[in-house]
């Protein structure tokens, strides 16, 4: 129970990328069945709804940070790097979108750039996060987990 626990919601310590992937499907998996749960949810009651998003949807949260905050630690940058390829897109869409409703107004250049800066940032986490390799040897967070794997798979 305790090595679920961690793995779901431990942020500390580096994932390499094949165990990345391998949690995003699980955790994709999981958030399917936590829609489910949501929407049936919120069709019976209200409070239910608000219950269960604290029971499901927020725990669900906590472990995606953690995933990519694994994942970031294998590239030694900090879980503050979110932010950068998660928060910023977020808040330019924004900003994005209330540029196109103000559009008659005249700022018909401000919007697409909003939006592809955006898009720029989330193909920038994408490939940072999922794609590129971990720092090679230890690292601030941690020894390399492939190192650490190759270590365990010998003494077995």
């Amino acid at each position: 129970m305790e090595e679920l626990f961690e793995f779901m919601f431990g942020a500390s310590g580096r994932i390499s990328r094949a165990k990345y992937w391998r949690s995003v499907v699980i955790f994709s998996v999981a958030g399917l069945f936590a829609a489910i749960i949501l929407f049936t949810a919120a069709g019976l009651a209200a409070p239910l709804f608000i219950i269960m998003v604290v029971i499901v949807f927020i725990p669900w949260l906590m472990w995606g940070f953690a995933i990519n905050t694994e994942r970031l630690h294998d590239r030694d940058k900090s879980a503050w790097w979110l932010l950068l390829f998660y928060g910023m897109p977020a808040v330019l869409s924004h900003l994005a979108k209330a540029a196109w409703f103000a559009g008659a107004v005249g700022h018909s250049l401000l919007q697409p750039v909003l939006a592809l800066t955006g898009f720029a940032l989330t193909i920038w986490g994408f490939v940072e996060i999922g794609c590129l390799r971990g720092t090679a040897g230890s690292n601030r967070y941690g020894a390399n987990p492939l190192l650490q794997s190759k270590r365990v798979g010998r003494l077995s």
